[in-house]
Protein backbone atom coordinates (compact mmCIF):
# COMPACT_ATOMS: atom_id res chain seq x y z
CA UNK A 1 0.00 0.00 0.00
CA UNK A 2 1.25 3.19 -1.29
CA UNK A 3 1.85 5.38 2.12
CA UNK A 4 0.13 9.00 2.70
CA UNK A 5 2.07 12.18 1.46
CA UNK A 6 3.67 13.87 4.45
CA UNK A 7 2.28 17.08 5.63
CA UNK A 8 3.69 19.53 4.43
CA UNK A 9 3.46 23.52 6.29
CA UNK A 10 4.45 26.65 4.71
CA UNK A 11 4.70 30.01 7.24
CA UNK A 12 5.29 33.39 6.12
CA UNK A 13 4.43 36.48 7.20
CA UNK A 14 4.24 37.90 3.46
CA UNK A 15 1.37 38.11 1.12
CA UNK A 16 3.09 37.76 -2.15
CA UNK A 17 4.86 34.92 -0.86
CA UNK A 18 2.04 33.17 0.32
CA UNK A 19 0.49 33.88 -3.49
CA UNK A 20 3.70 31.93 -4.66
CA UNK A 21 2.66 29.13 -2.30
CA UNK A 22 -0.96 29.49 -3.10
CA UNK A 23 -0.02 29.07 -6.55
CA UNK A 24 1.96 26.02 -6.32
CA UNK A 25 -0.69 24.15 -5.14
CA UNK A 26 -0.93 24.70 -1.14
CA UNK A 27 -4.28 25.40 0.18
CA UNK A 28 -4.04 28.53 2.58
CA UNK A 29 -5.07 28.75 6.08
CA UNK A 30 -6.63 31.55 7.03
CA UNK A 31 -3.83 33.98 5.29
CA UNK A 32 -5.40 37.02 5.94
CA UNK A 33 -2.63 40.15 5.72
CA UNK A 34 -4.81 43.27 6.95
CA UNK A 35 -6.31 45.48 4.64
CA UNK A 36 -5.42 43.49 1.51
CA UNK A 37 -7.34 40.85 0.30
CA UNK A 38 -6.96 37.35 1.58
CA UNK A 39 -4.65 35.17 -0.17
CA UNK A 40 -7.59 32.15 -1.06
CA UNK A 41 -7.11 28.89 -2.30
CA UNK A 42 -9.68 26.52 -3.82
CA UNK A 43 -11.66 25.86 -0.28
CA UNK A 44 -11.57 29.81 0.86
CA UNK A 45 -10.05 28.73 4.15
CA UNK A 46 -10.51 32.34 5.65
CA UNK A 47 -13.01 34.56 7.55
CA UNK A 48 -11.21 38.15 7.95
CA UNK A 49 -11.31 41.42 6.44
CA UNK A 50 -12.78 41.09 2.98
CA UNK A 51 -13.99 37.58 3.88
CA UNK A 52 -15.29 37.91 7.63
CA UNK A 53 -19.32 36.97 5.46
CA UNK A 54 -17.75 33.62 5.43
CA UNK A 55 -18.35 30.81 8.18
CA UNK A 56 -15.27 30.03 10.28
CA UNK A 57 -12.47 27.65 8.76
CA UNK A 58 -12.79 24.96 11.34
CA UNK A 59 -16.55 25.19 11.19
CA UNK A 60 -16.57 24.68 6.87
CA UNK A 61 -13.37 22.22 7.03
CA UNK A 62 -15.04 19.86 9.65
CA UNK A 63 -18.19 19.74 8.35
CA UNK A 64 -18.28 20.14 4.58
CA UNK A 65 -14.48 19.54 3.78
CA UNK A 66 -13.06 16.70 5.70
CA UNK A 67 -10.33 15.19 3.98
CA UNK A 68 -10.23 17.38 0.86
CA UNK A 69 -6.61 17.55 1.37
CA UNK A 70 -6.08 14.18 2.44
CA UNK A 71 -3.77 13.41 -1.24
CA UNK A 72 -2.39 16.79 -1.10
CA UNK A 73 -1.63 18.26 2.37
CA UNK A 74 0.26 20.93 1.98
CA UNK A 75 -0.84 24.14 3.87
CA UNK A 76 0.49 27.84 4.02
CA UNK A 77 -0.35 30.00 6.90
CA UNK A 78 0.63 32.71 8.65
CA UNK A 79 0.16 34.36 12.66
CA UNK A 80 -0.84 31.98 15.52
CA UNK A 81 -1.86 28.74 15.50
CA UNK A 82 -4.85 28.84 17.36
CA UNK A 83 -7.80 25.65 17.78
CA UNK A 84 -9.64 27.36 14.36
CA UNK A 85 -6.79 27.26 12.09
CA UNK A 86 -5.08 23.46 13.28
CA UNK A 87 -8.03 21.98 13.37
CA UNK A 88 -9.09 22.84 9.55
CA UNK A 89 -5.75 21.45 9.10
CA UNK A 90 -6.13 18.65 10.99
CA UNK A 91 -9.92 18.29 9.06
CA UNK A 92 -8.71 18.57 5.60
CA UNK A 93 -5.48 16.71 5.64
CA UNK A 94 -7.68 13.56 7.40
CA UNK A 95 -5.28 13.07 10.46
CA UNK A 96 -7.74 11.80 12.39
CA UNK A 97 -10.47 9.66 11.39
CA UNK A 98 -13.39 11.69 11.06
CA UNK A 99 -15.15 10.33 13.61
CA UNK A 100 -12.93 11.45 16.49
CA UNK A 101 -13.88 15.33 15.48
CA UNK A 102 -17.39 15.64 16.86
CA UNK A 103 -19.54 18.53 16.04
CA UNK A 104 -19.89 19.62 19.59
CA UNK A 105 -15.91 19.67 19.37
CA UNK A 106 -15.71 21.75 16.11
CA UNK A 107 -18.82 24.19 17.28
CA UNK A 108 -17.51 25.05 20.78
CA UNK A 109 -13.99 25.68 18.64
CA UNK A 110 -15.94 27.85 15.97
CA UNK A 111 -17.83 29.81 18.74
CA UNK A 112 -14.38 30.05 20.88
CA UNK A 113 -12.76 31.64 18.13
CA UNK A 114 -15.73 34.16 16.05
CA UNK A 115 -18.06 34.93 19.46
CA UNK A 116 -15.82 34.24 22.65
CA UNK A 117 -17.08 36.53 24.89
CA UNK A 118 -19.42 35.18 28.07
CA UNK A 119 -18.50 31.43 26.78
CA UNK A 120 -17.25 29.75 29.75
CA UNK A 121 -15.03 26.65 28.47
CA UNK A 122 -15.04 25.00 32.08
CA UNK A 123 -18.84 24.49 31.91
CA UNK A 124 -19.98 23.99 28.23
CA UNK A 125 -19.28 20.49 26.52
CA UNK A 126 -15.74 20.61 24.56
CA UNK A 127 -15.00 23.37 26.57
CA UNK A 128 -12.50 21.62 28.55
CA UNK A 129 -10.77 19.67 25.99
CA UNK A 130 -10.22 23.40 24.07
CA UNK A 131 -9.03 24.80 26.99
CA UNK A 132 -6.66 22.16 27.31
CA UNK A 133 -5.44 22.59 23.60
CA UNK A 134 -5.20 26.14 24.60
CA UNK A 135 -3.07 25.74 27.56
CA UNK A 136 -0.28 23.84 25.61
CA UNK A 137 3.58 25.65 25.23
CA UNK A 138 5.54 26.46 22.39
CA UNK A 139 2.82 27.19 20.00
CA UNK A 140 4.21 30.06 18.47
CA UNK A 141 4.17 32.41 14.92
CA UNK A 142 6.30 29.53 13.07
CA UNK A 143 6.49 25.98 11.06
CA UNK A 144 7.54 23.96 14.28
CA UNK A 145 4.87 26.37 16.25
CA UNK A 146 2.13 25.33 13.70
CA UNK A 147 3.68 21.62 13.93
CA UNK A 148 3.48 21.47 17.47
CA UNK A 149 -0.23 22.62 17.60
CA UNK A 150 -1.17 20.23 14.87
CA UNK A 151 0.80 17.13 17.28
CA UNK A 152 -1.26 18.41 20.09
CA UNK A 153 -4.70 18.74 17.95
CA UNK A 154 -4.01 14.93 16.85
CA UNK A 155 -3.22 13.83 20.22
CA UNK A 156 -6.42 15.63 21.80
CA UNK A 157 -8.69 13.88 19.67
CA UNK A 158 -7.23 10.54 19.50
CA UNK A 159 -7.48 10.16 23.09
CA UNK A 160 -9.65 10.96 26.50
CA UNK A 161 -8.24 13.62 29.04
CA UNK A 162 -8.08 11.68 32.76
CA UNK A 163 -9.46 12.98 35.39
CA UNK A 164 -6.44 14.54 36.47
CA UNK A 165 -5.86 16.29 33.18
CA UNK A 166 -8.88 18.15 33.72
CA UNK A 167 -8.19 19.42 37.21
CA UNK A 168 -5.06 20.74 35.57
CA UNK A 169 -6.80 22.68 32.58
CA UNK A 170 -9.55 24.10 35.10
CA UNK A 171 -6.70 25.46 37.54
CA UNK A 172 -4.96 26.97 34.62
CA UNK A 173 -8.22 28.24 33.62
CA UNK A 174 -9.29 30.23 36.65
CA UNK A 175 -5.45 31.28 37.24
CA UNK A 176 -5.59 32.68 33.79
CA UNK A 177 -8.31 35.01 34.44
CA UNK A 178 -6.75 35.77 37.73
CA UNK A 179 -3.79 36.44 35.75
CA UNK A 180 -5.31 38.76 32.97
CA UNK A 181 -6.30 41.47 35.36
CA UNK A 182 -2.66 41.51 36.37
CA UNK A 183 -1.91 43.22 32.80
CA UNK A 184 -4.85 46.41 33.40
CA UNK A 185 -3.17 49.19 32.45
CA UNK A 186 -5.32 51.92 32.04
CA UNK A 187 -8.99 53.38 30.97
CA UNK A 188 -9.66 56.23 28.81
CA UNK A 189 -12.90 58.38 29.01
CA UNK A 190 -13.60 59.72 25.88
CA UNK A 191 -12.03 63.04 26.28
CA UNK A 192 -8.73 61.55 27.21
CA UNK A 193 -9.24 61.68 30.76
CA UNK A 194 -7.53 58.40 32.43
CA UNK A 195 -10.89 56.53 34.55
CA UNK A 196 -10.39 55.20 37.93
CA UNK A 197 -9.43 51.41 38.20
CA UNK A 198 -11.95 49.22 39.77
CA UNK A 199 -10.80 46.16 42.59
CA UNK A 200 -10.89 42.98 41.41
CA UNK A 201 -13.73 41.99 43.27
CA UNK A 202 -15.82 44.97 41.14
CA UNK A 203 -14.52 43.42 37.69
CA UNK A 204 -15.40 39.78 38.97
CA UNK A 205 -19.00 41.23 40.03
CA UNK A 206 -19.23 43.50 36.36
CA UNK A 207 -20.96 41.89 33.44
CA UNK A 208 -19.81 42.55 30.23
CA UNK A 209 -19.83 45.77 28.31
CA UNK A 210 -21.87 45.64 25.13
CA UNK A 211 -25.06 46.73 23.31
CA UNK A 212 -26.18 49.89 21.53
CA UNK A 213 -26.61 52.06 24.54
CA UNK A 214 -22.29 51.60 26.51
CA UNK A 215 -20.43 54.19 26.98
CA UNK A 216 -17.70 54.59 25.18
CA UNK A 217 -14.22 54.13 26.56
CA UNK A 218 -11.22 52.39 26.15
CA UNK A 219 -8.98 49.85 28.23
CA UNK A 220 -5.49 49.11 27.18
CA UNK A 221 -3.80 45.95 28.25
CA UNK A 222 -0.27 44.97 29.05
CA UNK A 223 -0.85 41.42 29.27
CA UNK A 224 1.16 38.29 29.32
CA UNK A 225 -2.22 36.17 28.87
CA UNK A 226 -5.41 35.85 26.34
CA UNK A 227 -8.20 37.86 28.71
CA UNK A 228 -10.73 39.15 26.28
CA UNK A 229 -13.46 37.69 28.69
CA UNK A 230 -12.11 39.58 31.97
CA UNK A 231 -11.31 42.60 30.13
CA UNK A 232 -14.80 43.67 28.51
CA UNK A 233 -16.19 44.07 32.05
CA UNK A 234 -13.97 47.02 32.15
CA UNK A 235 -14.45 48.73 28.97
CA UNK A 236 -16.48 47.86 25.27
CA UNK A 237 -13.51 48.54 23.66
CA UNK A 238 -10.06 46.86 24.38
CA UNK A 239 -6.41 47.60 23.08
CA UNK A 240 -4.37 44.71 23.88
CA UNK A 241 -0.28 44.29 23.98
CA UNK A 242 1.14 40.94 23.70
CA UNK A 243 4.19 40.47 24.87
CA UNK A 244 4.99 37.01 24.05
CA UNK A 245 3.57 37.71 20.51
CA UNK A 246 5.01 41.58 20.47
CA UNK A 247 1.49 42.79 18.60
CA UNK A 248 -1.66 44.71 19.70
CA UNK A 249 -5.13 43.81 19.37
CA UNK A 250 -8.24 45.93 19.18
CA UNK A 251 -11.52 44.31 20.16
CA UNK A 252 -15.03 44.78 21.18
CA UNK A 253 -17.37 41.63 22.70
CA UNK A 254 -19.71 41.73 19.30
CA UNK A 255 -20.76 43.19 16.11
CA UNK A 256 -23.10 45.28 17.59
CA UNK A 257 -21.59 47.05 19.88
CA UNK A 258 -18.97 47.73 17.82
CA UNK A 259 -21.41 49.09 15.23
CA UNK A 260 -22.97 50.88 17.57
CA UNK A 261 -19.79 52.68 18.44
CA UNK A 262 -17.90 52.95 15.20
CA UNK A 263 -20.82 52.92 12.88
CA UNK A 264 -21.85 50.00 10.21
CA UNK A 265 -18.56 47.72 9.59
CA UNK A 266 -17.80 48.50 13.19
CA UNK A 267 -13.72 48.16 13.44
CA UNK A 268 -13.67 47.81 9.55
CA UNK A 269 -13.84 51.27 9.41
CA UNK A 270 -11.03 52.03 12.20
CA UNK A 271 -8.42 50.08 10.45
CA UNK A 272 -7.21 52.20 7.89
CA UNK A 273 -6.86 54.83 10.46
CA UNK A 274 -4.44 52.89 12.38
CA UNK A 275 -1.56 52.34 9.52
CA UNK A 276 -1.16 50.02 6.80
CA UNK A 277 -1.89 46.29 6.77
CA UNK A 278 -3.64 46.68 10.05
CA UNK A 279 -6.75 44.31 9.61
CA UNK A 280 -9.33 42.10 10.87
CA UNK A 281 -13.35 41.48 11.75
CA UNK A 282 -15.88 44.10 12.81
CA UNK A 283 -15.15 42.88 15.62
CA UNK A 284 -11.29 42.33 16.56
CA UNK A 285 -8.14 42.46 14.54
CA UNK A 286 -4.96 44.14 14.92
CA UNK A 287 -1.36 45.25 13.97
CA UNK A 288 0.23 43.96 10.78
CA UNK A 289 1.51 40.38 10.56
CA UNK A 290 5.44 39.94 11.42
CA UNK A 291 5.70 43.46 12.73
CA UNK A 292 7.09 43.40 16.78
CA UNK A 293 5.12 46.10 18.78
CA UNK A 294 5.84 47.62 21.87
CA UNK A 295 4.02 48.08 25.18
CA UNK A 296 3.59 51.84 24.12
CA UNK A 297 2.36 51.26 20.51
CA UNK A 298 -1.07 49.91 22.49
CA UNK A 299 -1.06 53.62 24.19
CA UNK A 300 -0.56 55.58 20.76
CA UNK A 301 -3.16 52.86 19.19
CA UNK A 302 -5.39 54.02 22.01
CA UNK A 303 -5.49 57.28 20.91
CA UNK A 304 -6.42 56.65 17.71
CA UNK A 305 -9.52 54.59 18.45
CA UNK A 306 -10.43 57.11 21.06
CA UNK A 307 -10.50 59.88 18.06
CA UNK A 308 -12.37 57.52 15.94
CA UNK A 309 -15.03 57.14 18.57
CA UNK A 310 -15.61 60.92 18.72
Amino acid sequence: MKPPPMLSIAFTFDYDEACRHRDLGYEPIECAYGQKQSVLGPLCMDHHGFESHREGVALRACRDHYGARRDDPRFVVTGTPDADAVLAIVALAGLVPEAQITRVFYEIVDRHDVDPIGLDLLTVPGGVELAWFNQRPGTHNSVDGFRRAIDAMVELLSRTLTSEERARVVAAERSRRRKALEGVSRIYELDGRAARLPTEAEIAASPVRRGEDVKPRVLVVHGTVWGFDMWYRLAPVVVSFASRLEKVTVGCPDRGTAEALFGPGGLQWVWPRLGADWGGRETIGGSPRGVKQRATDADDTARLVLEALQ
